[in-house]
């Protein structure tokens, strides 16, 4: 089976978006399963840094890597993103057909959104069906967290999306929630779905001692709450921060350490500093061979997601803290796949979204009851080896595949013929 991944982040990308994601998961793909020949199509372009483009052309564990030179889309303005994601979505789809080699499916994500037209306009052109991973539902999780309002342009973007999802083979979503939105929200048939979790590597993030190297290098002592990942434009982080304020006291010295990077990295600094946050620290992000380190460092790690935004999207950090050992406590809605994994599992504590004080009541609760902080903690690794590790994911995404092959129908134009050359 010949299959073409079209992202616009790809390998060498760790900096654990959707890139990072989808080549863990080809990757062991092409470890694993013989049988598929794996093309990636994306952008010369890091997620972050103003690095060197990457080679057009580039064999990486047996993956074939062809490389898009478009521009680096801004976050702001919201109309210039759209219009360069688009650019890059044109450019992905030219070097599809100009690529002169058949698949027998393409696989296409919603980073950036626009991408999925090009792998429908691929379908409607050669017959090649196409597996739809929505990451991020996009104009929904804009209009949820009131990023933009309903428009004329929406209801374009939602009918275009109703018609994506209709053509692909499969629609792939992290989680039930997800699952459960697009069936009410557009009207998508369940046996058109597929809810499959991010994972993790359970074999490179593993349970540590947590008086880690991390741990030393920035003297980090007491009882360690974690915040790793994006400190994305739409995230709140007044909850988090407040419930430091609360614990700053606490006998067990609760520390706050907030790792990573993104819109928000100035005001969380701010407040820390303005606010005189003596139990909070703003750290940098870890190597991709220190990660597992700095998740040991933890006692509990912190997830949230924005109220309005469950059905739109799961953290895909949640499945790393399972694969840590640690206990997440999550600020999420009760009908988030987090709260229902934290719930079956019993590896973490979920608190209302945006309540400071019952943040800080449930980390000074774990805090002072190691029995259970440890329980849970095997409940997470746990659930990560039986449910959650890239070996069950890699299954799911097989099955869905070899559906994906059998429905497909046998006569379909040869791309071969299409006048289009190769370019980008």
């Amino acid at each position: 089976m010949r299959i073409c991944l079209v992202s616009e982040y790809f390998y060498p990308d760790n900096t654990g978006g959707t890139g990072t994601v989808l080549s863990q998961l080809l990757n062991h793909f092409s470890n694993h399963y013989p049988d598929i020949e794996i093309d990636v199509i994306t952008s010369r372009n890091l997620y972050r840094g103003d690095e060197e483009l990457l080679p057009v052309q580039e064999m990486w564990n047996g993956i074939r890597i062809l490389r898009v030179g478009t521009p680096k889309a801004p976050p702001y303005p919201l109309r210039k993103r759209l219009m360069v994601n688009t650019r890059f979505s044109i450019a992905a789809l030219r070097k599809l057909l100009g690529n002169f080699r058949k698949y027998d499916l393409v696989i296409v994500s919603t980073a950036p959104p626009p991408l999925p037209l090009a792998a429908k306009v691929f379908k409607n052109l050669t017959g090649t069906p196409y597996i739809y991973l929505i990451y991020d539902l996009y104009p929904d999780i804009a209009l949820a967290l009131n990023v933009i309002g309903p428009s004329k342009a929406t209801r374009l973007i939602q009918k275009l999306q109703k018609g994506w999802m209709q053509g692909a083979a499969k629609t792939v979503v992290l989680g039930r929630c997800m699952k459960d939105y697009l069936t009410q929200n557009y009207q998508l048939s369940p046996d058109k779905i597929a809810a499959i979790p991010v994972g993790s590597d359970a074999k490179k993030i593993v349970p540590q001692d947590k008086n880690s190297r991390f741990r030393a290098h920035y003297d980090l002592q007491g009882f360690v709450v974690l915040w790793a990942g994006n400190f994305g434009q739409h995230q709140n982080f007044d909850a988090i921060i407040d419930s430091a304020k609360l614990l700053t006291d606490n006998p067990h010295q609760i520390t706050f350490v907030f790792v990573g990077d993104g819109a928000q990295k100035d005001y969380i600094a701010a407040r820390i500093i303005k606010e005189e946050i003596t139990n909070a620290r703003l750290l940098p992000f870890v190597s991709e061979e220190d990660f597992s380190d700095m998740l040991a460092s933890a006692d509990v790690s912190l997830v949230s997601l924005e109220s309005g935004a469950e059905g739109l999207g799961v953290p895909s950090k949640f499945y790393n803290i399972l694969a840590s050992g640690r206990p997440t406590v999550a600020l999420v809605a009760p009908t988030s796949e987090v709260a229902c994994v934290l719930e079956e599992e019993n590896c973490g504590v979920r608190v209302e979204q945006g309540n400071a004080l019952q943040l800080a009541e449930a980390i000074s609760h774990l805090a002072n009851s190691p029995e259970l902080l440890q329980r849970m903690g095997a409940n997470a690794r746990r659930a990560c080896e039986e449910r959650y590790s890239i070996e069950h994911i890699a299954h799911q995404f097989y099955e869905v595949f070899l559906a994906a092959q059998r429905d497909r129908p046998t006569q379909s134009r040869d791309v071969d013929s299409l006048p289009v050359s190769e370019t980008g």
